[in-house]
């Protein structure tokens, strides 16, 4: 519903310069998961007023959505400095970093962790960001310490418990890991990467009716983030 009343209340064009117009834009159509569509009008917001709130930095994210990791790093370079948390842009750059195997990945995304407030625990989450850098790097040890850092609102976050399941399994800790990963799917049950994972440690511990049980839904639903 609330979707749909954004939509409906967006105009087709906007006023030449009317920053906070296309930003609104913007951000229906990525509301509807059409990121690609949302670049243009996320581009006229950031163009039109860089001190917009966060305009360059969607439209930094709708870039990055899109697989256009170079354009994102400069678009968020274009963002004024009061216009988004130093944290979140931070975070944005090291995401685009690493997805460029670039070698400043990991500073930048440490930089966003150590700028971060801790509240809210908002997407692209500087630790979990870190977290998935780590495990892909091959230190999941480290990934696991620094999970196992995070305050008590992390519990809230399916991601939060598919990192960590991922980093056990790989640690081939599997009871561990299917708890983990059983509270990923409970507060999301459309995290297609966490049943998918669950289905192979529940084959681990010989439960195969619940491992099958979990490949099929592992077929529907969502992936996680990069």
């Amino acid at each position: 519903m609330l979707l749909a009343l954004l939509l409906f209340a967006q105009p087709t064009t906007c006023p030449q310069g009317d920053a906070s117009c296309f930003k609104s834009q913007g951000i229906a159509l990525a509301a509807g998961g059409n990121y690609r569509a949302a670049i243009q009008p996320f581009e006229h917001a950031c163009k039109a007023n860089p001190a917009e709130p966060d305009a360059c930095y969607y439209w930094a994210r709708a870039l990055y959505t899109s697989d256009r990791f170079e354009d994102a790093l400069n678009a968020l370079a274009q963002a004024h400095k009061n216009a988004t948390p130093a944290w979140r842009i931070a975070t944005a750059r090291g995401q685009a970093l690493d997805a460029l195997s670039r070698p400043e990945a990991e500073a930048e995304l440490k930089r966003g962790l150590s700028l971060f407030p801790g509240q809210p625990l908002r997407e692209p989450n500087p630790l979990l960001a870190l977290t998935n850098f780590l495990y892909r790097q091959g230190r999941p040890t480290e990934a696991l310490k620094l999970l196992h850092s995070a305050p008590a609102p992390y519990q809230s976050l399916a991601t939060y418990h598919y990192q960590l399941g991922r980093a056990l399994a790989n640690q081939q800790q599997w009871p561990a890991a299917a708890e983990a990963l059983r509270k990923a799917v409970a507060l999301d049950p459309n995290l297609s990467d966490a049943h998918g994972l669950l289905s192979r440690a529940y084959y681990r511990l010989g439960n195969n009716e619940l491992g099958a049980a979990h490949s099929r839904l592992a077929t529907q639903g969502s992936t996680t983030s990069r």
